[in-house]
């Protein structure tokens, strides 16, 4: 699978609607046994769709340029991937920001990259991709679907 398949694959899901969802009509024909039992259905559905999303944004294929986030506790990075090292390993390199408010995390994320600013992360047995060196549990995670930076202003 390519990259481009991985994230045709992710908005296909994203797209999907909840067939179960009520409308006007039904919501006002329909007796609260019945809607009760439609909430049923919705929830287990959205439940399901959930879990469906989440292996799309684990399968995601990483490659040179994609723009991705670090994940640190309550603060992010804005990266890109700078070098596959193996399908399983890859190099991130920090994006240049600029502060245009601290206390409201608001930053514009530049498209030049830091230099001698670079991470390792590993693709974990679960799917997630940890920084190279860290336990699975509690470490810094990376996310290849999208691209933020904040700093949390209360640390």
């Amino acid at each position: 699978m390519t990259t481009k398949e991985s994230f045709d694959a992710l908005a296909a899901i994203e797209a999907e609607k909840n067939p179960y969802d009520l409308t006007r009509e039904e919501w006002l024909s329909f007796t609260q046994e019945q809607k009760n039992a439609r909430y049923k259905l919705q929830l287990k559905w959205k439940e399901e769709h959930d879990v469906r999303r989440l292996k799309a944004i684990y399968a995601i294929v990483p490659e040179v340029g994609l723009p991705c986030t670090i994940c640190y506790w309550s603060d992010k990075r804005a990266a890109t991937v700078t070098r596959i090292i193996s399908p399983t390993k890859i190099e991130v390199t920090h994006n240049e920001v600029e502060c245009l408010d601290y206390y409201a995390g608001d930053y514009k994320i530049l498209p030049e990259l830091e230099t001698g600013h670079t991470d390792v992360f590993t693709k974990r047995k679960n799917g997630k991709w940890c920084m190279e060196g860290y336990p699975t549990k509690d470490s810094v995670k990376l996310m290849l679907h999208y691209q933020r930076h904040y700093i949390d202003p209360s640390f």
